[in-house]
């Protein structure tokens, strides 16, 4: 049977005084341009016009660049935001311009991604360490406490790949016949994902299921087996559940995923 599963992130709540007569501006630097973050980005917009001509929101995405992150923070300072919202590309090239900013007096909502640093208002996401650690004991029961695995993750300096990853590994450590065969990093991205697993099905000739951090690089990883005429031999197993033709929850009804996990996206407020 195919799985979708609801992971709920604990919320962080917090209250703001509002002044009737101002207008405040929210600058929003989005790492990536995807499905799950263009749901994102619209509740933040829907949020804001719950309060009329009085919040005003720019959402910049990047695309993965680090470079390109760095210099839209700095664009939001000299703007002079009243909130900035970030999801970091990476925590480690992120944590100094955030902490200008902050230090500056800008209110900082870190979102999805944490960084080196505790210099931010507060953080908004899941917990992705848990989210990996249910995703590791769903595989063993999946595959019976036995088996070897490949796990697929994004941007090995971002903190949900790193969070999901170890609580990954601290599932399937109880279980020593589940064999982790190789661990890739395929940038959240599905042409990577695709890439890495044609490399990967030429080097194990048994592979019985692949993770991935998130369903596009799932369904890469599921393209690539099939190119091979290996998919039905492999199960796949992804994370996000977009509802949307083609994506998550679409590939599971299709067959072409054994599950996916939601992390719903967060609404600012």
């Amino acid at each position: 049977m195919k799985n979708i599963f609801v992971l709920l992130p604990i919320l962080l709540c917090f209250t703001t005084c509002t002044r009737q007569s101002s207008t405040y501006l929210i600058g929003v630097s989005q790492c990536s341009n995807d499905e799950w973050r263009d749901k994102m980005n619209n509740e933040i917009l829907r949020e804001a016009l719950l309060y009329d001509d009085n919040v005003k929101v720019e959402i910049r995405t990047v695309n993965d660049n680090n470079q390109r992150q760095i210099e839209d923070i700095r664009y939001f300072i000299e703007l002079g935001v009243d909130l900035l919202v970030v999801a970091s590309n990476e925590s480690v090239p992120m944590t100094l311009i955030i902490e200008e900013a902050y230090n500056k007096g800008i209110p900082v909502i870190v979102v999805d991604r944490k960084i080196l640093s505790d210099k931010y208002t507060a953080f908004i996401g899941a917990n992705n360490y848990e989210i990996g650690k249910v995703v590791g004991n769903y595989i063993a029961n999946c595959l019976d406490g036995k088996g070897k695995v490949i796990e697929l993750t994004g941007l090995t300096g971002s903190t949900p790949a790193i969070d999901c990853h170890q609580g990954f590994i601290n599932a399937i450590s109880s279980f020593p016949d589940i064999r982790l065969l190789a661990v890739e990093d395929a940038e959240w991205l599905q042409y990577p994902a695709e890439e890495k697993m044609e490399q990967l099905l030429d080097t194990f000739p048994k592979i019985d299921l692949v993770f991935s951090q998130n369903d596009r690089m799932a369904i890469g990883a599921y393209l690539a087996a099939q190119k091979k005429g290996r998919e039905k031999e492999i199960l796949f197993v992804g994370i996000d559940a977009i509802p949307e033709k083609h994506y998550g929850v679409d590939q599971v009804l299709n067959g072409v995923l054994e599950a996916t996990f939601i992390i719903p996206p967060e609404a600012i407020r």
